[in-house]
């Protein structure tokens, strides 16, 4: 990977983001953009926009996610313990443990969320999984009235988990979903940019994709597109306990996968196929989610329908502070795109032949 974009993106994945508090992230992404991009916008919300070749035809999106899923706190009792709901889709099994940062208006406190010691449990009972709400966050303060003055309801929380390469390709990070997919689309501009596409591209970094798909909702209908590629992540089930005839079978250092069905219009899905082919990137395909949704979910309604596919790039351990994926699937999601983006015809228009 270049070393301009892996210091890119290392800035995204350690600057907090969680859901309705995307600012830091989105600072960062508009900065880097405004290098190649011919003009960099932001709406009321906080997403933002880079557009490349604003008068070409037609109008392709691509879009990621900045926002991370967080925690935000929810009550502080007498004791000084700070409780707390999720922000997006957080596992209760695996936050006790684990430090925190409670982003403050005076700055960031640290904290814990606490796990009583195995020697103080009850024997002979199977431990169970505590409840969201039953676990709690200590800061250190010695009652409730100190903890209030350091931290206050609504404040978000991130978990403290860095960015780290395992080894030349291999990378750990907390909230690739979906950092990488915005980082993805703002290099496929960047790729694009050298080609001078006829098409206009639009490089979108979307917040609140976690608690609801919104913030895409709003940036389909302020860019207008006529189409729309979404990248995501995807989960590689070549781990073990996962099952390939429950889940399918998407490895991780493999390539991008094609989403198929659903959203995907199935002419962009066999054009990216084509230019992938041509280009020589390996992809992998997969079904449609069933238990789940990209941002092309809220985009292919809007604007009477908008063709839309998503390209995703695998990722192990979804949702936890530890997610892991190749780093050269990064780099050629962004080469497949560019290369879409290059072979787009002047005027071109997407259209199922009924």
């Amino acid at each position: 990977m270049r070393k301009e974009s892996l210091e890119f993106l290392q800035k995204l994945l350690t600057t907090p983001s969680p859901s309705g508090h995307e600012s830091a992230g989105q600072r960062i992404w508009c900065d880097y953009a405004r290098q190649f991009a011919d003009e960099v916008r932001t709406d009321a919300y906080g997403n933002a926009v880079a557009v490349l070749n604003p008068g070409g035809d037609p109008k392709i999106m691509i879009d990621g996610h900045v926002d991370e899923i967080g925690l935000m706190v929810k009550h502080i009792d007498e004791k000084g313990f700070i409780y707390f709901q999720q922000i997006g889709g957080v596992d209760p099994a695996l936050v006790r443990g684990k430090r925190v940062d409670v982003h403050t208006g005076k700055g960031v406190v640290r904290g814990v969320i606490g796990a009583p010691a195995i020697h103080l449990r009850e024997r002979g009972k199977e431990p169970k999984v505590p409840k969201l709400h039953e676990s709690y966050i200590d800061i250190g303060a010695r009652d409730g009235k100190e903890a209030r003055r350091r931290v206050a309801v609504g404040d978000p929380i991130t978990f403290v988990d860095d960015f780290e390469m395992l080894d030349r390709n291999v990378a750990v990070a907390r909230g690739f979903d979906n950092r990488a997919g915005t980082w993805t689309a703002i290099e496929a501009l960047r790729l694009a940019a050298a080609g001078k596409p006829r098409c206009a591209v639009y490089a979108c970094s979307s917040v609140q994709e976690e608690v609801g798909l919104s913030g895409a909702a709003m940036t389909v209908v302020n860019v207008k597109p006529h189409a729309a590629l979404v990248v995501d992540v995807t989960h590689a089930t070549d781990i073990p306990g996962v099952e390939a005839k429950q889940h399918g079978e998407v490895k991780m250092g493999k390539g991008p996968t094609i989403s198929i069905g659903r959203e995907n219009h199935p002419v962009l899905v066999e054009r990216l196929r084509k230019v992938a082919k041509r280009q020589k990137i390996a992809v992998q395909l997969e079904p449609f989610s069933t238990t789940g949704g990209t941002d092309a979910w809220t985009i292919y309604t809007k604007e009477g329908g908008v063709p839309s596919a998503i390209v995703s790039i695998p990722n192990r351990y979804m949702h936890t502070t530890v997610e892991m994926l190749d780093l050269r699937d990064l780099d050629n999601t962004a080469r497949l795109l560019a290369a879409f983006l290059a072979d787009v015809k002047k005027g071109e228009r997407f259209v199922v032949q009924v």
